[in-house]
């Protein structure tokens, strides 16, 4: 077995200065697992990784120059109570890692190490090594061996170490004891020792064991919190300590200024240096330079603080637990930070912030960023405001030195700013009377358009555009207005790319728009002669349209107002290429989505991308996120496909650019962001006051350097400006991949089914779901950097934890005479495509679908119960069971296990434990059903069904063995079993095996379920055929769904729309009972395991003579493995059941690892496992059954939660771990397996 590329929390941070060239950025070394990350910070690439522990976090990095070559150095890494020593050779692009020496296991974890000499040599040939007992040990690189071992005098456990110096006998060390106190000590010679009062006598004294002691330095308190880091100023001066009380402190600490006669401890009182609040939760690291501090914490954010202690700068951009490291570099005032979501981001912080400058963003360079104050040309901002006073209501820039500025008085100007700030004004257009200008927009032409075409509306309705044929004179220019709407109606205008400056739009309040061809005399004139109605667009809401796009190619117009709602409407060819008609012809919509961003504003909408039958679009809204939606032209339906939450934005306003979004351009609160969606980094933050007032921004080709933002606040317009060229880095970057910020509870591989681009023995797509209630796509590859690509597909309402995924990708086809007619079918159309299913917290089950030649998921549907909606298995219908069962090792359930009542006190702690899944189809049908078995910690496990592609829920029966709660779950397929009583008619069999708390599994058969819903189904009509799934339930960008449905009783609802009467119908005609049915399990293994059932897996059925098999493996917290085989066959007797199940070849190891065991995977011939011992197990099954372990390894992964494989090839198989973090392993069976 081979380990892949680890990827999780980053754990340390060191830099590698070069001295050629000086001003040239470091290099980094990062510590993520067992592994050492190097990167190249000038082109922010991954050069190598290596591994240098076996399953030890690396928990620090301490280098050492070699004094015969710049580019040679010694590495120390350590990890728990591991240390290692390397040699480090830097040739770029080759590097090497060479181990040179690996010291033995100390006693107590290892918290700091550093390089220091002695007073008989120059080189630094002594490792000074700090643990936890609040001890330094000596090691002696050329003796290979622990030279001298000095002890703290204070005999306390700590939590964090750091030492200052580079001499033994000068050497200072600060302790974090775990009494919120830090003790500064430090280490003298055995002469200096004993002068100071040492009882010992000389005689008694080894001079080569013990020449060096600890003597005390001070005592600083004042921390209310657990100490998790120190550092040391670079003249040993002062001291940074970041604490579990939310706070960084300064000391002043005298290193050897005091008299030392005196031997005395010195207490620093609490107001010894600045404390610095604001984190709001746990800090974890800091770091210091002569200017500034930095401190990063649990609350994911980074901040810059001065000596002072004023707060400079915050920046927050990781996810998760928090930032767990943090590194600045003075020289080239580089900062990296680190967490726990695998990202490590680097930003340039600015000179100025060493000054304590506040206002300087870190990104970009206060020297080149400009900021201007301009005034119109008739404001009287110095007097008081009156009705006749000038002031701008619209804004928009033309270029990143134009911008057009419409006030109240009807007057259009120009100003043209210098890059001194000088600004030329010229007024292109004066109303004839002094009416306020409501409305601007000037065509999306760019730099690259000749000429400007602007369109103002006014208070009384008229629409007015402005032609400036060349922006350097601008006086040249000519406008027409016309009457556009009546008076105080006209509050928005729109251009649109794809048509032209020929054709503007206008919107009134109620929802509906007007279509206008502005017409000149030619087309090499520039004179405007005339203006035609050509079509009125009414929505279906009377709301206020304030966005909309257009496609001249896909002939369709789309919109959003002012309530979140998207609208469609016909956009015909022959309509704009026609003469002009006598009368504008009136356009109804052709479809719409009702809240797309809930009940926030649509502030954007584009038509993105285009297939032969769909047209993509992205939407924004006030609600902070990006929906993307999907229009099937076919069919004329709007499709939602999913959403993209900002959490740093409130406001997301536009995207940029258009045809390939990379940047969301929003507000949070007061300030105006730029924010880069590939990096997941800030570009730009300007406080504003809010979107609400007057603003406009201009990004150029590459946003980080080229940005320019204007609003207006007390009547004068602010101008930032950031236009740079430069060949340089641009900053922030993201060097590593930004992954879950939490725990993973599940995974499992999306395997390839379909012919894409894809070498399916080289890289693969693995689903994980987190504790934060996301779901990511992640893509594995081979090379330097494993982990190439990973893609957030959503998160459950209200961040709720997801504990299991299942993928479904095969659908089983029946016949309307429940004939089995096929099994097995990869799915090829568009109905069934590839399924994601994935539960959590708070009962919700979400379901994802992957597009169409793409491995890329779209979302499907959510559900989750409201409130007092739980289970009450009192009322449920009993059901005899099924099969032929041996009555002397199946266990009968008693009445009251059966009566079990599930109150709805505790609904808000209720999760789902885990979930199994599988597709049926009708044969000539459409309709294809995937019928989900979710597991509740209410002890109830239900089978239901989401009929597709109408997304209508159905609860369909309650599988209850017994009180405890189901913690793993898996189903078998048996295809085509022959019927006992007549040979030619063959039937799938659907069957469900869970595991328990209490360790016995659990199997029951669904199959009269299964075929009897199906039956009911195909009485559908077609009437009924809609889509009943609207944009999931959310707060604020969480996806939730609708409430459940029960096959039998359908749900009442306070909403009484059209769709929902004709769900609740289609609800009773496939419905025939009052109650849903409960069915009693068809065999119970009692005692399986000793304690909770953690883990199943069950190989694909095989046909095997006469009968079909497959082989069941479990894992529990006893720490033991379960093996046996499971044989279906047809009955012989055709007075009983149609099939009998036999079990046999069990084979259970007691100890198959040292913890509990978490995950299980097998295929019948080998078995993979593992658990909280981070060990991945591999085990051969003999045709006997028996396991036999083939080969182990340790991972990286702490705490694993979950496991899956993936076949690649024959006898390969690739192995995922997933928990705090995921590792990928891989697999080469032997030949003769």
């Amino acid at each position: 077995m081979n380990s892949g590329q680890y990827i999780g929390e980053i754990s340390a941070l060191c830099f590698l200065h070069q001295s050629q060239p000086a001003t040239s950025p470091p290099l980094l070394l990062a510590g993520t697992g067992s592994e050492l990350l190097f990167y190249d910070l000038t082109n922010s690439q991954m050069i190598a990784s290596f591994q240098v522990f076996n399953g030890i976090r690396v928990h620090g990095i301490t280098l050492l120059t070699s004094s015969n070559s710049s580019r040679a150095y010694t590495v120390a890494v350590f990890g728990e109570r591991k240390l290692k020593l390397f040699k480090f050779d830097i040739e770029l692009p080759l590097v090497s890692l060479v181990s040179v020496e690996s010291l033995p296991s100390f006693g107590h974890w290892i918290l700091d190490v550093c390089f220091v000499k002695d007073c008989a040599s120059e080189a630094s040939r002594f490792l000074a090594v700090g643990c936890t007992d609040n001890s330094v040990y000596f090691w002696d690189t050329v003796e290979s061996r622990i030279s001298y071992e000095v002890r703290s005098p204070d005999k306390c456990l700590l939590y964090t170490m750091r030492m200052w110096g580079d001499k033994i006998d000068s050497l200072h060390v600060a302790s974090g004891t775990i009494f919120n106190e830090i003790i500064v000590w430090k280490v003298v010679r055995g002469d200096i020792a004993s002068f100071l009062g040492s009882s010992a006598k000389d005689s008694e004294i080894d001079v080569c064991d013990r020449p060096y002691q600890a003597v005390p330095v001070c005592r600083l308190a004042g921390h209310e919190g657990s100490i998790f880091r120190i550092t040391w100023s670079l003249d040993g001066s002062k001291l940074v300590s970041v604490s579990d009380d939310r706070s960084a402190r300064i000391w002043e600490v005298g290193t050897g200024q005091r008299d030392l006669a005196d031997g005395a401890e010195v207490t620093v009182s609490r107001s010894s240096g600045p404390v610095l609040f604001g984190h709001s939760a746990r800090v974890w690291d800091c770091c210091m330079s002569d200017s500034v501090i930095v401190t990063v914490g649990e609350d994911c954010t980074c901040r810059v603080w001065g000596l002072d202690g004023t707060q400079l700068k915050v920046i927050k951009e990781h996810i998760g637990r928090g930032v767990w490291r943090c590194l600045y570099d003075p020289v080239s005032h580089l900062l990296v930070t680190a967490g726990f979501d695998s990202a490590i981001k680097v930003h340039q912080l600015h000179s100025s912030l060493s000054m304590g400058s506040e206002g300087c963003n870190g990104v970009e360079d206060p020297d080149k960023k400009q900021t201007f104050a301009l005034e119109i040309p008739n404001s009287k901002r110095t007097a008081l405001m009156d009705s006749k006073s000038e002031y701008v209501r619209c804004m928009h820039f033309a270029s990143e030195d134009t911008l057009y500025v419409a006030t109240n008085n009807g007057v259009l100007y120009l100003a043209k700013i210098s890059d001194t700030g000088d600004v030329v004004w010229t007024q292109i257009f004066r109303a004839s009377e002094d009416i306020p200008i409501v409305c601007m927009s000037v065509f999306p032409g760019g730099t690259s358009c000749v000429d400007n075409w602007i369109s103002l509306g006014d208070g009384k309705g008229r629409l007015t555009v402005v032609r400036v044929a060349d922006i350097t004179t601008p006086e040249d220019n000519c406008f027409y207005t016309w009457p556009a709407e009546a008076e105080r109606q006209l509050l928005e205008t729109f251009w649109c790319a794809s048509l032209g400056p020929t054709y503007v739009f206008t919107a009134d309040p109620r929802g509906r728009l007007k279509l206008w061809n502005i017409q000149s005399t030619s087309e090499k004139e520039t004179r405007l002669t005339n203006a035609l109605l050509v079509a009125e667009f009414t929505s279906c809401f009377p709301k206020r349209i304030i966005c909309l796009d257009a496609s001249f190619q896909e002939e369709v117009l789309v919109c959003g107002d002012l309530r979140g709602n998207l609208i469609l409407f016909p956009l015909l060819r022959d309509l704009l290429l026609g003469e002009s008609v006598a009368s504008a012809s009136q356009i109804a919509p052709i479809n719409y989505f009702k809240g797309a961003h809930g009940i926030s504003s649509v502030s954007s909408v584009s038509i993105y991308g285009s297939s032969s039958s769909n047209v993509e679009l992205h939407s924004t809204g006030g609600d902070g996120c990006i929906c993307y939606m999907e229009y099937d032209k076919i069919e004329q339906k709007l499709e939602f496909v999913g959403m993209k939450q900002i959490k740093e934005l409130s406001l997301v306003q536009s995207f940029y650019p258009i045809d390939n979004p990379d940047y969301a351009i929003g507000f949070a609160s007061a300030n105006y962001i730029l924010w880069n969606l590939l990096t997941e980094t800030k570009v730009a933050e300007i406080p504003c006051g809010g979107w609400r007032r007057p603003h406009t921004y201009f990004l150029g080709d590459v946003p980080e350097i080229k940005n320019c933002f204007a609003f207006v606040k007390d009547e004068v317009i602010y101008v930032h400006k950031y236009w740079v060229q430069t060949t340089d880095r641009i900053y922030p970057q993201n060097l590593h991949l930004q992954f879950h910020g939490r725990e993973m509870h599940s995974l499992c591989f999306i395997n390839n089914h379909t012919n894409f681009s894809t070498h399916e023995t080289q890289s693969g797509f693995i689903a994980t779901g987190c504790e934060d209630g996301t779901v990511r796509l992640t893509r594995y590859s081979s090379g330097t950097d494993n982990w190439s690509a990973s893609k957030l597909l959503g998160e459950h309402v209200g961040g709720s934890a997801v504990r299991s995924l299942c993928s479904v990708f095969k659908v089983h086809t029946l016949k309307d005479d429940m004939d089995t007619k096929k099994h097995g079918i990869p799915i090829d159309d568009q109905e069934n495509q590839f399924l994601l299913i994935s539960v959590g917290a708070k009962r919700v089950l979400t379901a994802w679908k992957r597009k169409i030649s793409s491995m890329s998921f779209q979302w499907l549907s959510s559900d989750f119960p409201t409130r007092n909606s739980g289970t009450n298995l009192k009322e449920s219908k009993k059901e005899k069971t099924n099969g032929n069962i041996d009555n002397g090792s199946v266990d009968s359930l008693t009445q009251e296990k059966n009566e079990l009542c599930c109150t709805d006190s505790l609904e808000n702690d209720w999760r789902y434990m885990a979930v199994t899944a599988f597709l049926v189809k009708l044969s000539g049908s459409r309709t294809s059903v995937c019928f989900i078995v979710v597991a509740c910690s209410d002890a109830t496990v239900t089978l239901r069904a989401l009929v597709l592609p109408h997304r209508l829920w159905f609860d369909i029966a309650l599988l209850v063995p017994s009180a405890s709660p189901v913690l793993s779950l898996q189903h078998i397929v048996v295809p085509e079993l022959q019927s006992s009583k007549d040979k030619s008619q063959t039937r799938n069999l659907f069957i469900v095996i869970s595991g328990s708390t209490d360790g016995s599994i659990g199997f029951w058969d669904v199959t009269e379920k299964v075929e009897t819903f199906m039956q009911n189904l195909s009485v559908l009509c077609q009437k009924d055929s809609s889509n009943f799934q609207k944009r999931p339930r959310t707060g604020r960008g969480s996806q939730g769904g609708r409430r459940w449905r029960s096959l039998d009783k359908p749900a009442a609802t306070s909403e009484t729309t059209d769709s929902d009467h004709m769900q609740e119908q289609t609800s009773s005609n496939l419905s025939s009972s009052q109650e849903i049915d409960m069915i009693q399990p068809l065999h119970v293994l009692k005692n399986a395991h000793q304690s909770g059932v953690n883990c199943l897996h069950v190989s694909d059925a095989r046909n095997t003579e006469s009968c079909f098999s497959c082989y069941v493996v479990s894992g529990g917290d006893d720490q033991a493995l379960h093996g046996f085989c499971f044989y279906v066959t047809s009955s012989d007797n055709p007075t009983s059941e149609q099939y009998q199940i036999v079990f046999s070849h069990s084979d259970k190891i007691a100890s198959a690892h040292s913890s509990a065991v978490k995950g299980v995977w097998t295929d019948g011939h080998w078995v993979f496992s593992t658990g909280l011992d981070q060990r991945v197990r591999c085990w051969r099954v003999s045709v006997d059954g028996k396991l036999s372990e083939h080969a182990h390894l340790v991972v990286s992964v702490p705490e694993p939660e979950a496991l899956d494989v993936s076949v690649r090839g024959r006898n390969m198989y690739q192995v995922a771990v997933a928990g705090r973090g995921m590792q990928m392993t891989e697999f080469s069976a032997p030949t003769d397996a």
